[in-house]
């Protein structure tokens, strides 16, 4: 149970981290500029082979690696995945041997990937309550702002009130 529960804590935190945490902000911002940069440059080698034929369909250039790569940094779900796979490790291979039968090869593998595919709903599940906490506790801030003006402005009142009499 203790090695359930730390695999959990660790593929959200692994993944929050890696999708939103400010450490990884400037590598994020990377691949994304990289992405643009790549995905900018293959539209154009398009329009080029087009040339002067409005008449040709346009091809729709293939998504790139990068761009690949920078969709799977941004995405809770799908980073999720890759570290339920990264975390499952440290639970499976004491479990492995040398030599291992082909059933058994089998089953870490399809265990290997249910610990990825529980990752991904681990991290996407974290993510969303972690966003649904952070949204109530800025509108309860923002809540606490208004009553902080209305109030400042009613004592105003009140002191202008009290000095004209």
């Amino acid at each position: 149970m203790v090695e359930f529960l730390l695999f959990c804590i660790a593929t959200v935190g692994m993944t929050s981290i890696i999708t939103q945490g400010v450490v990884f902000q400037p590598f994020r911002q990377f691949i994304g500029d990289w992405a643009e940069r790549v995905r900018v440059r293959r539209e154009q080698k398009v329009q080029e082979r087009l040339g002067d034929n409005p008449s040709a369909l346009p091809l729709v250039p293939r998504r790139s690696f990068v761009g690949w790569f920078d969709e799977l940094i941004n995405c809770a779900q799908c980073t999720g995945f890759w570290c339920g796979l990264f975390c499952s490790l440290f639970f499976l291979l004491p479990e492995s041997r040398t030599i291992v039968a082909f059933d058994e090869l089998l089953y870490l593998l399809l265990k290997w990937f249910c610990y990825g595919v529980g990752g991904s709903f681990l991290a996407a599940l974290g993510s969303n309550v972690i966003d649904w906490v952070f949204y109530h506790k800025m509108n309860a801030l923002r809540h606490l702002e208004e009553q902080d003006l209305m109030l400042a402005a009613r004592r105003a009142e009140l002191r202008d009130a009290t000095t004209q009499e």
